[in-house]
């Protein structure tokens, strides 16, 4: 047993209640947002959406048991039994040819194009990248799509490979992150909801880059609970650690720039974690080593994001804009009222009038550029404060983000083709699907409301009650900062991925609580396959 400052109490008690608002806000506007669905062909049904959700409850439950017996064999089975079911996705990958479009299009065309032999700079030249200086994770994206295509073959089929083999690693470092904070038990099924995610399932066939996302900061997670345990800053390990988190996390920003919410949840973790039971050979002081570990990793993250613009413009060639300007870009369209903080077709012709100017020098476009964003940004906050929109635009922004039905629908837009066999989708399949990516939606939420409100409940505090409390801490930092961050920025349904840690983390806790079981196996029990915990 260890007293715990009441600070650290206090802390935990205020940052829970807001994780619990939080996760009302996002339930509350998947719900909503299930009335509102755009589509003319699909009718709401609330018969058939509590169905839904009673439906994936019980499937969850059942995910429960087979994680429980899963718990007691060697990890290497969950790693085949998740294998076997991606069987469906090759099958999908081969049935349906792709159609790209957007994003996907961008970056399959970067990386085909570099993989091909051609230079940063002729894609300059070609206006190929058009506003890309402004946002360079697309850059980022399509030139680690082009060293895929280089190894394998410059193919589209690579990125869909991969984004399926990549899931699949992605879930067993949630089970060994859950593990390491819970139980074996509650590892596994959180691993096993994260891999049957319906509409996750359906989108990690395609060419997103949220997958290799999602696994570098897993990756950095799972390093931050090795870094913990370090009692001695002498030790080489320690840094090497360090070194590897702020590789992942600097890959992970690289790609979606959310990883700084990512960043700072970590840090404020680690300053405010609850304290384990010291064992006997352990210094009371070294509480401080992964402190200073945790904060060169914060600094130096920061310190490469801040010259990341040169980097880029010496290792690509071509003009980068300061990343000020990528932020006032997402700022001004996630304040735009008519798109509903989506993209706006409407700045994007304004920035065009200066980017298609051949007249101008690269930091005079740039100029332009900063110019029509912070008189957009000032336009759509002034009309917002003017007409008192803000609560009835905010919840509309987290409508939109919250649609769960991105999976199914970005599939569809990838895939089809004119006289396509696929391409018209019935009512009634449309219904089905977007039943099914709701309901599930709502049943993990509310997993994970039952898995917060648990620790409003008074835990013991030995080794189990305190990992468990900070393994929520740091899930519930990371929740809150996603939510506050999306009222500001630009969003997309996908966007909503960056959720997926901390549900997949609390809800397993919180079936946890739901069905019991007190013969659970501790991580100590067994090892994990290929990777390590220090505990």
């Amino acid at each position: 047993m260890i007293k715990q400052p009441k600070l650290i109490k206090i802390t935990y008690f205020c940052v829970t209640m807001l994780a619990i608002i939080a996760v009302g806000w996002a339930l509350a506007g998947t719900i909503t947002g299930y009335y509102k669905f755009p589509y003319d062909t699909f009718h709401a049904n609330t018969n058939q959406l509590i169905g839904t959700i009673f439906g994936s409850l019980i499937f969850l439950i059942l995910l429960w048991y087979l994680a429980k017996w899963f718990s007691t064999r060697f990890t290497g089975w969950l790693l085949l039994f998740l294998s076997i079911m991606s069987i469906p996705k090759i099958i999908m990958l081969y049935s349906f040819r792709l159609n790209l479009i957007s994003d996907m299009w961008s970056y399959n065309v970067l990386g085909g194009s570099r993989a091909n032999g051609d230079s940063w700079r002729w894609l300059y030249r070609l206006r190929a990248l058009d506003l890309d200086s402004i946002f360079p994770h697309v850059i980022h994206i399509g030139n680690f799509y082009h060293y895929l295509y280089k190894v394998v073959v410059n193919s589209p089929k690579v990125v869909q490979w991969f984004n399926i083999g990549i899931s699949i690693l992605s879930a067993i470092l949630i089970m060994n992150i859950v593990c390491y904070f819970f139980n074996r038990q509650t590892g596994m099924f959180a691993a096993l909801t994260f891999f049957f995610l319906p509409t996750w399932y359906i989108y990690t066939t395609l060419l997103g880059a949220e997958p290799v996302w999602l696994f570098a900061l897993l990756l950095s997670m799972s390093l931050i609970n090795r870094l913990v345990t370090y009692q001695s800053l002498k030790d080489r390990h320690f840094w090497m650690d360090a070194g590897w988190i702020v590789v992942a996390l600097y890959f992970a920003q690289n790609i979606r720039p959310l990883s700084m919410v990512i960043v700072i949840a970590y840090g404020l973790f680690v300053w405010f974690k609850f304290k384990e039971p010291l064992k006997r050979h352990e210094n009371a002081k070294a509480i401080w080593v992964p402190r200073i570990g945790i904060l060169a990793v914060v600094l130096v993250f920061f310190g490469l994001t801040q010259i990341e613009p040169k980097v880029d413009q010496f290792l690509y060639g071509v003009p980068i804009a300061k990343s000020s300007i990528g932020q006032e870009y997402t700022l001004a369209t996630g304040t735009t009222v008519k798109t509903g903080g989506m993209w706006s077709s409407t700045l994007v012709k304004k920035l065009e009038k200066y980017n298609h100017d051949r007249t101008l020098t690269p930091a005079e476009k740039f100029s332009g550029f900063d110019e029509a964003l912070k008189k957009q940004l000032k336009v759509n906050t002034d009309a917002l404060k003017k007409n008192g929109k803000w609560k009835s635009f905010l919840f509309r922004k987290n409508e939109i983000l919250m649609q769960p039905d991105y999976g199914p629908v970005l599939f569809w837009n990838n895939t089809r083709r004119p006289n396509y066999m696929w391409e018209d989708l019935t009512p009634f399949e449309i219904g089905f699907l977007t039943n099914m990516v709701t309901g599930f939606q709502i049943a993990v939420l509310v997993l994970v409301l039952i898995g917060l409100f648990s620790q409003l409940i008074p835990k013991a505090n030995d080794l189990s009650g305190i990992r468990e409390r900070n393994g929520v801490l740091v899930n519930e930092i990371v929740m809150i900062g996603m939510t506050l961050i999306f009222m500001a920025v630009e969003v997309q349904s996908r966007y909503q991925v960056a959720f997926y840690i901390p549900w997949m983390v609390i809800s397993s806790l919180g079936m946890s609580y739901m069905v019991p079981d007190f013969s659970l196996r501790k991580c100590e029990s067994k090892p994990m396959v290929g990777i390590t915990n220090k505990i």
